[in-house]
């Protein structure tokens, strides 16, 4: 279920914009052709913010050419467009307007923005906690009277967790990653290597940290027969 919704808001952050970039450009009679670049993901949304913050274009009624709002003649065929004199009162507000439009703006690209990396770090976050090393590392820790003494039944992880995984198929893969659980006596550190062979992940360390930066350790491989998890 969590994957499908990452999935859906990835695929939202990407297709959503394309519909809206079109309309936009339309009415400012700006080429629907520039949010073909919604090809590659995130470009849409920016194509997008940057159709609204740009000025419409005037279409000449007689060549049908498109120019700048502040274009007295046709550069193509010289018809003078018709000019309508604004007051100050109007330009003013206009100006208003116009700020308040980029304010809109800004504050819809940070909250989008803040969407993404939500769910770029949920996504990642995800790969590593349902992943098999994590799950086992995790066991581990919760079967040693040690460390349940130490941390309490109701240790949890915190912050990030660093590091990098890969798999290929079912057969091979790698994961080394470090992670911090807050305990009874504070933050440790767990620190985790293995690599999956034959369908089998093997683990080249495992260790409990119980001060971040601090040497005093517990292997969790020094149990037997743990050294590897089907």
């Amino acid at each position: 279920m969590a994957n499908a919704f990452i999935f859906f808001i990835f695929l939202l952050l990407w297709l959503g914009p394309v519909i809206p970039g079109i309309i936009v450009a339309k009415k400012k009679n700006r080429s629907v052709h520039w949010m073909w670049l919604s090809v590659w993901p995130g470009i849409g949304l920016w194509v997008l913010i940057i159709m609204i913050i740009l000025k419409p274009l005037k279409v000449c009624s007689v060549c049908g050419k498109k120019v700048g709002q502040e274009a007295k003649v046709c550069p193509y065929c010289t018809t003078p467009y018709e000019r309508i004199p604004r007051s100050e009162e109007e330009r003013k507000i206009e100006k208003k307007e116009s700020m308040i439009k980029l304010i809109g703006i800004i504050s819809i690209a940070f909250v989008i923005a803040s969407v993404f990396i939500t769910v770029i770090f949920v996504s990642v976050t995800a790969a590593f906690t349902n992943s098999e090393p994590y799950q086992h590392t995790i066991k581990l820790i919760r079967d040693n009277p040690e460390l349940q003494e130490y941390l309490g039944e109701n240790f949890e992880r915190k912050g990030m967790i660093s590091g990098s995984i890969s798999t290929s198929g079912d057969s091979s893969g790698k994961a080394v990653m470090s992670f911090k659980l807050k305990g009874r006596n504070g933050i440790s550190r767990v620190y985790v290597d293995a690599y999956k062979e034959n369908g089998i992940w093997n683990y080249n360390k495992i260790v409990f940290y119980k001060k971040p930066g601090e040497p005093e350790s517990v292997n969790l491989l020094d149990t037997p027969d743990i050294k590897s998890n089907r």
